[in-house]
């Protein structure tokens, strides 16, 4: 706290003139079933505000009046951030929190995927995952990485290299195993190593539409040619005398 009573701006207690209830200090927005992309999103969001210790409960509630304040208005402000950044469906679901620590732990025993059902749900999801002929490398990955909850990054390369387009990527996938062991491969190499591969066989396509296009329209060109009929009135036939026709 500054002397002249005004609230430094390094401290966890300072809001600015920018910070109001309606902000949306986030763009993932809570479903329900994204609650591990969520809660991320909030805690780095509120980590830059200097304002997680008052979610995880490190900044406890004070004893005296004049810090009290400040704390319950810190707290209103972090459950209307937090409101605000959940499907309205969703907010108006949640019983009633003026504090955040109660209405972030109330988020998590709801929402986290600990029970049985939804886990096997989720695992199911991941294995059904794969990449479609439509369905770009990057596609693809964003789908996949998103339906973890998990951060074991062994765990997401064998399902991302299971999922890539065999027809495809075979050959990379092949190539990366036999020159990295699984232990070693980091899931953003493979993801780099098949986008490369993405832009390498999109080039060599368009270059054989192209090619291709090409001698289709010589070759359509030259039949042209071949059965459009002559102009033969100012042929002259040697043998005969007469125009029309050559000796041929």
């Amino acid at each position: 706290m500054a002397e002249d009573g005004k609230i430094d701006p390094t401290s966890p207690f300072y809001l600015g003139s920018g910070d109001q209830p309606g902000n949306l200090i986030t763009h993932v927005i809570l479903k329900g079933d994204n609650y591990l992309a969520w809660a991320r999103a909030i805690t780095l969001s509120l980590k830059a505000r200097r304002k997680f210790e008052f979610v995880n409960g490190t900044i406890s509630k004070p004893s005296d009046k004049k810090n009290l304040i400040n704390w319950e208005t810190v707290n209103s402000m972090l459950v209307s951030w937090m409101l605000r950044s959940m499907e309205p469906k969703v907010a108006t679901s949640i019983p009633f929190h003026d504090e955040a620590k109660p209405l972030w732990d109330y988020l998590e025993k709801r929402f986290c995927v600990a029970n049985g059902p939804r886990l096997q749900q989720l695992r199911a999801d991941i294995i059904e995952c794969k990449q479609t002929k439509s369905m770009s490398i990057e596609d693809y990955y964003n789908r996949l990485m998103g339906k973890f909850t998990s951060d074991r990054e062994e765990e997401k390369l064998h399902q991302f290299l299971i999922g890539v387009d065999d027809d495809l990527y075979a050959m990379v996938r092949t190539i990366l195993l036999s020159q990295h062991p699984v232990t070693h491969l980091r899931i953003y190499r493979a993801y780099q190593a098949f986008q490369q591969e993405e832009r390498s066989c999109g080039i060599a396509r368009g270059k054989a539409v192209r090619e291709e296009a090409n001698v289709f329209a010589i070759q359509t060109d030259r039949w042209k040619g071949k059965f459009e009929r002559q102009d033969k009135s100012k042929l002259f036939c040697s043998h005969c005398k007469k125009f029309g026709h050559d000796d041929v």
